[in-house]
């Protein structure tokens, strides 16, 4: 019997429909993952060599009608300059407050007592006795505080400057005072590095007239607020506040009255560049520019 012979088979078509979902699935995930480099072109026009000043003569004068304000903070003082010159340094001593998570208290030490703790391998101590971690204490600080200090000479070490300052609670200062000539209600401190608050500062009582460097705030206190009142180490912050308002209500007519450069070293915290941009526009500048100190 002869054998049937079988016709070869048609070859049947791939099914392409799980790759295509792979596809599907590949391609917008690989455009998600994909970072395209964006190119900026800055368009610089250079003077012609026949346009420069190739003399000898010296450079013009500076416009006399632009004040040219700048405020510098370094490790030790802060002191604003101007087109004339520069201001009296504001001298300070750099405190850390921190929020202790212990006991949520907070609790003041100097910079340099903090860190020869952490040299001894120990975190500051909270006020329950508690030590904060020595790997991250600084996430603990609350506030940078500049104390104002009073110095003969710069070999002077100085002494803390205290004042009498509105308070919200826990003892943390707001607003310091001034009288009716504008001058602070401050007094040098005692004993070593006038640590010690003065004796003779008093906090004014209700129904004394009072005001704060904010414009406008004169009043007569209300017991209520003059029991919340405290004696606190003055800030240099509020020192060249002070200085700040005055010149900005002096020079208001200048072209650049408005204009101020807070110039820092790249190693200051952020939080004290912020504080003196602050107390820049409260007094009235309304355009701050950052520079770095010495470039």
């Amino acid at each position: 019997m002869a054998k049937e012979i079988k016709k070869p088979a048609r070859p049947e078509e791939p099914d392409l429909l799980p790759a295509m979902g792979l596809f599907t699935i590949l391609i917008p995930m690989l455009l998600s993952m994909t970072a395209f480099q964006k190119l900026a072109i800055v368009e610089v026009n250079l003077p012609e060599r026949s346009m420069m000043n190739m003399s000898d003569e010296p450079p013009p004068e500076p416009d006399q009608q632009s004040l040219n304000l700048s405020l510098a903070i370094t490790s030790d003082y802060l002191v604003i300059g101007a087109r004339g010159g520069f201001q009296p340094n504001v001298f300070f001593k750099e405190m850390w407050t921190f929020r202790c998570k212990s006991d949520a208290q907070l609790i003041t030490y100097s910079t340099e007592d903090v860190k020869a703790s952490v040299d001894a391998g120990k975190g500051p101590k909270c006020k329950d006795g508690k030590e904060m971690d020595v790997e991250k204490y600084m996430y603990e600080i609350e506030t940078i505080e500049l104390w104002a200090l009073e110095k003969t000479s710069d070999e002077d070490p100085g002494r803390v400057i205290w004042a009498v300052y509105s308070s919200q609670g826990e003892n943390v200062p707001d607003s310091v005072f001034v009288d009716g000539n504008n001058s602070f209600l401050a007094v040098t401190g005692e004993g070593m590095m006038g640590l010690t608050p003065p004796p003779s500062l008093k906090k004014p009582g209700a129904g004394v007239a009072v005001a704060t460097l904010a414009e406008n705030s004169a009043r007569k206190l209300k017991p209520e607020n003059a029991a919340k009142n405290i004696i606190y180490p003055l800030s240099a912050y509020d020192l060249i506040a002070k200085d700040l308002i005055a010149i900005h209500t002096q020079f208001i007519d200048l072209d650049d009255a408005d204009n101020i450069i807070v110039v820092a070293n790249d190693d200051t915290q952020f939080d004290k560049i912020i504080s003196l941009m602050d107390r820049a526009k409260a007094a009235g500048f309304t355009k701050v520019n950052l520079a770095k100190l010495g470039g």
